[in-house]
């Protein structure tokens, strides 16, 4: 599978996420800094969000996925897939990053489960 050149990234956190906790790219027009920019600002975005709720649990598990993939084989890809785009737009270092520093301004507790 490959990624497309243009298409939606949805983020989840704890598997919630809100409305406007996705955007758009365009790896054609869009630099990594550009594309880390719209990353962080969705992240901030649902940090913010969370951080006003009253009964917060630490972020144990970040989602980024996307169903724009295309099948190098000709296979069929279902618009309900979801693919992980993390260690494909974003490391997964980078996402631990920006996660980890957005937290510390909302006071939110990171503490991802990792499949070692």
């Amino acid at each position: 599978m490959k990624i497309r050149s243009n298409g939606v990234v949805k983020l989840a956190f704890n598997g919630k996420s809100k409305n406007t906790s996705l955007f758009t790219y365009n790896l054609q027009k869009e630099t990594q800094d550009q594309l880390e920019a719209k990353l962080r600002d969705k992240i901030a975005d649902f940090l913010k969000f969370y951080s006003e709720l009253n009964h917060k649990t630490p972020i144990k598990n970040f989602e980024a996925f996307s169903s724009d993939f295309t099948c190098l084989d000709g296979c069929s890809i279902s618009i309900s897939t979801k693919v992980s785009i993390i260690d494909v737009l974003f490391t997964q270092q980078k996402i631990e990053k920006i996660l980890n520093e957005e937290a510390l301004k909302y006071s939110i507790i990171i503490n991802l489960k990792h499949d070692d």
